[in-house]
């Protein structure tokens, strides 16, 4: 049985303390700074030790955030250069026809961006979906929060909760609860359809509301007319949608994954950049610039997030470990394992249990992390009741990847808002009640088929 300590006391004090800012709107980074501070003095008891925790803890936050501030830097870079010849209009163009009410850009952006993410991982699926379509959306009579949401919802979620061709996310899941992953994604699909359908029509009717009275952007049609374009533009717009689209294919032909995949999608916007530059007067300046420019941008997106971040991956274990040294725990995991043990056991909670589990290693903004806790948990339970072992972990998997995958994290969002300038907040107040009724449906059918 997992031994809750001191320390363990100190990290959940601190969880609820930062919750109870969020909900009354408070910034909560030095919160984050004195929750760290915290659980070291509780760990080492050493103000030298806790202090230098401190550092390392910010250190190691921005060293797994880094790939994903690159790629977000190198892309913002990439867009203003295409934006600055005016092929961010010729790029567009095409799609205005068919991107001409938000009911139409929602559903066309939306399974774009699942049909992305389902190859790609969502990460470098945003990062072309923002850069090639914002206008049009916009145009269409979005604004910047629904389409920032709408990425969200059917990238981070949706697509990434499934995982069906990539297989990340189930495989984590299999392999601690012992059966193959194509077992798992079989179990899986009425319980990620259920919670996803769900979700996703509540958010289109919560989206459409919003966007009722609102007019179409008349200042992204003002700027195409004001723009100039370069005779080059037209192919350089051919060419960048060429490269993706080579890029695409070749991730899912060659078996690209990952960072692979992250570091295909970088070099190109970098490959882009150069070419979009060579055609304007004082080349060698303007690449200087626009990558300053999309460096700057990504820092002071990510700044924040690398704060905040550096608390919550203390839950986790590997990065605790980091952090603290060997004797550190997995704060979160060991909660929700503790939790575990002290509530009766049957269908209904079990299935809450794993809920429960979800969301709270959610809440590190990383939705993998609560993977092998969930698979564990799941097997043991069925071994107690004669479950359905692979059905009882995949609303935990679900639930894991919707809550700290990229739709009702703050931190967890921040490679949408550093594509499309939305504050993170707003993006998790307008997902947040989908996503609950979605993971309460999604709870309900998992007790209806155990």
């Amino acid at each position: 049985m997992v031994g809750i300590t001191s320390t363990h006391i100190v990290y959940l004090i601190s969880i609820i303390v930062i919750f109870i800012f969020m909900l009354l709107r408070k910034d909560i980074i030095f919160l984050c700074i004195l929750g760290i501070l915290a659980v070291a003095m509780s760990q080492t008891k050493n103000i030298l030790k806790s202090v230098e925790i401190l550092y390392t803890a910010i250190f190691v936050s921005g060293k797994e955030l880094w790939q994903v501030i690159l790629i977000i830097s190198l892309i913002i870079a990439m867009s203003r250069a295409l934006d600055d010849i005016g092929a961010d209009v010729v790029i567009t163009k095409p799609f205005l026809r068919f991107l001409n009410t938000p009911s139409k850009s929602f559903w066309i952006i939306g399974l774009m961006m699942m049909l992305l993410s389902f190859f790609l991982w969502p990460s470098p699926a945003v990062g072309l979906i923002g850069a090639v379509l914002i206008g049009p959306v916009l145009k269409s009579g979005f604004d910047e929060l629904s389409f920032a949401s709408l990425v969200t919802i059917f990238g981070f979620g949706s697509a990434l909760s499934g995982d069906f061709f990539i297989q990340g996310v189930p495989s984590v899941t299999a392999k601690t609860l012992g059966i193959p992953t194509s077992k798992l994604i079989l179990s899986s699909l009425p319980v990620w359809g259920v919670t996803s359908l769900a979700t996703i029509i509540i958010f289109y009717f919560v989206t459409m509301k919003k966007l009722k009275n609102k007019k179409n952007n008349d200042k992204a049609d003002n700027n195409v007319g004001k723009k100039k374009i370069y005779k080059e533009s037209y192919i350089i717009s051919i060419v960048s949608v060429i490269f993706f689209a080579v890029d695409t294919f070749l991730m899912y032909v060659l078996k690209i994954r990952g960072n692979a995949a992250t570091a295909l999608i970088g070099g190109s916007a970098v490959i882009i950049l150069l070419a979009s530059s060579i055609v304007q007067k004082d080349f060698l300046n303007k690449v200087r610039e626009y990558l300053k420019s999309g460096f700057l941008s990504g820092i002071r997106t990510f700044a924040p997030i690398i704060l905040i971040s550096a608390f919550f991956f203390l839950g986790e274990l590997t990065t605790a470990k980091q952090v603290i040294g060997p004797e550190a725990k997995g704060y979160l995991m060991d909660l929700g394992l503790y939790l575990s043990k002290h509530i009766p056991l049957n269908k209904y909670t079990v299935a809450l249990m794993q809920l429960l589990v979800g969301v709270l290693t959610g809440l590190s903004g990383s939705g993998f992390s609560g993977l092998p806790l969930v698979g564990a948990l799941s097997k043991t339970f069925a071994h107690t009741l004669n479950i359905n072992s692979s059905l009882l972990a995949s609303l935990g998997e679900i639930t894991c990847i919707w809550v700290g995958g990229g739709t009702i994290i703050p931190w967890s969002v921040v490679p949408v808002t550093a594509i499309i300038k939305v504050d993170p907040d707003s993006i998790v107040k307008r997902n947040l009640f989908p996503v609950i009724i979605g993971l309460i449906c999604g709870y309900i059918v998992t007790v209806l088929l155990l």
